[in-house]
């Protein structure tokens, strides 16, 4: 459809291209385009199109460090101009960028549901009338009637409409007519909620997310039961920002809970701001762990609520390992686990992980328990013989995998083999830069790049940049992490470059 193909261009050329007429009214443009979206919309998402701005600057400056990365754009607009007969990105499309590009779901209900409708609203307010008038003409769309003050057109099956520099794209005419007269109206998303959604997130970003949790919470009748665990029925929104800066690309997230009637017991992961920290092995990605027994807790009281049955036969089991094997899980084992977890994760899904225990000897005796329990109480788990391997155990699993555990230096350690776990223990966690809260992760990305163009260049008969590693160079750092409280989750990604 030569419209949608228009309408893709506007996207995707403002990722990839450069050079356009920009706007400094993002704000009014925001709240223009927002004017067609449902207040209780599941999502919307509004994408930058000023490829003048620093944050294009930017992406055009990472692009640029790759191999051919200057081409892609290119290579992409003359895909556009070939699917759009007689379209020009540099006469028809470039001229009406510059503001955000609105787009939504119409219902909750069929966003959660199995519908393949095209629940869709989308709305730019363009920089260029002339320039619409032009490939509103090119594209030969045709005038089916008005809404509301605004022109509607179809072209090969796609409704959109015009008003003066408006731009509304509807999945279907009646979803189209509903967004233009609700835009004549106050019962519409406002930029105060989709902002109150991405407070303390860049205000400046290529893409920025609104998700209204609740609205989906409710709407998902599967859902009824989970409302029931106290964090679950306190989330609210959920805003996310995707950005460029000259060596950076970031996503942030900041998801709202009413925390009111929270407190910290309540929540999934450990309160604070105080980072955990991580095990960095060349080519594997490190993940940290503050107090993993927070973890614990929150799955055993949601596990309750959801399935009372089912967690009274997991507390039978418990109190059965106490009486015959001597255990306290929850005192031996769950109680020990209130320092770091690091977990080191291979691309060939080989893994190390560690675990500071409060108390190193009594904890090293009750992995000794349990590795004499685990032949009978592992026969879920798929377990079927477990041997000691020097001062460590392993486990061997009837689909003919094993995995290694024990005691060593003081700290927990397990691992797919003797030599992942032993180097876990020889390993000290570190600091992650910039990082905050109580999961923290981090690679060189570049190595796990490499790792991975290694493992799947062969299978897909790769070579040249991909096969020599020339595509993950310019790869500096991935590192990420999440912070909680009663008011919510902050989180950050970010994947630097050379």
């Amino acid at each position: 459809m030569r419209l949608l193909a228009s309408t893709a261009a506007i996207l995707v050329c403002a990722i990839f291209a450069a050079g356009c007429n920009g706007d400094e009214s993002s704000g009014g443009a925001l709240e223009s385009s927002l004017a067609y979206v449902p207040p209780n919309t599941p999502f919307a998402v509004a994408i930058d199109t000023d490829v003048e701005g620093e944050q294009y600057q930017s992406l055009d400056e990472i692009l640029g460090r790759f191999p051919s990365g200057d081409a892609l754009g290119r290579m992409l607009q003359d895909q556009i101009e070939q699917g759009a007969d007689g379209v020009s990105y540099e006469e028809d499309v470039r001229p009406l960028l510059g503001n955000p590009f609105v787009v939504s779901a119409t219902d909750p209900a069929s966003f959660v549901d199995d519908s393949e409708d095209d629940d869709f609203v989308a709305a730019i307010q363009v920089a260029d009338t002339d320039a619409l008038d032009g490939l509103i003409e090119k594209t030969e769309a045709r005038e089916d009637g008005e809404v509301a003050g605004a022109t509607v057109y179809e072209d090969e099956g796609t409704v959109f409409a015009v008003e003066d520099d408006m731009v509304v794209i509807g999945g279907t005419r009646d979803l189209l007519e509903a967004a233009l007269e609700r835009a004549d109206g106050d019962d519409h998303l406002d930029v105060d909620t989709f902002e109150r959604s991405l407070e303390g997130l860049p205000e400046e970003a290529l893409a920025r997310i609104y998700v209204d949790l609740q609205s989906l919470l409710e709407q998902d009748p599967d859902t009824e039961v989970a409302r029931q665990v106290q964090w679950i029925s306190a989330l609210r929104t959920l805003g996310m920002t995707a950005s460029a800066a000259d060596d950076a690309v970031e996503v942030e997230f900041n998801l709202r809970t009413d925390g009111e009637e929270l407190s910290e017991e309540d929540l999934p992961l450990a309160a604070g701001d105080e980072a955990a920290q991580v095990v960095r092995i060349p080519g594997e990605v490190g993940f940290g762990l503050r107090d993993p027994s927070q973890v614990i807790a929150f799955f055993e009281s949601t596990f309750q609520t959801i399935d009372p049955a089912g967690f009274g036969e997991y507390e039978t089991g418990k109190r059965a390992i106490s009486q015959r094997f001597d255990i306290d899980v929850d005192e031996d084992l769950f109680g020990q686990l209130t320092g770091d977890l690091s977990v080191s994760l291979a691309v060939d899904g080989t893994f190390g992980a560690r675990a500071e225990v409060e108390d190193p000897d009594a904890f090293e005796e009750t992995v000794e328990r349990v590795a004499q329990a685990l032949p009978q109480l592992g026969a879920g788990l798929g377990v079927t013989d477990v041997a000691p391997r020097g001062n460590l155990f392993e486990a061997r699993l009837e689909d003919g995998g094993r995995f290694v555990f024990g005691v060593r230096d003081g700290v927990f350690v397990a691992g797919s083999d003797a030599a992942r776990a032993g180097a876990m223990a020889s390993r000290e966690p570190e600091d992650a830069s910039g990082a905050e809260g109580s999961l923290v992760m981090s690679a060189d990305a570049e190595q796990v790049a490499l790792q991975v163009l290694r493992q799947v260049a062969p299978e897909l008969g790769l070579g040249g940049i991909f096969g020599g590693g020339l595509f993950a160079r310019p790869l500096d750092e991935l590192n990420g992490s999440v912070a909680t409280s009663t008011d919510g989750m902050r989180g950050s990604f970010s994947l630097t470059v050379d």
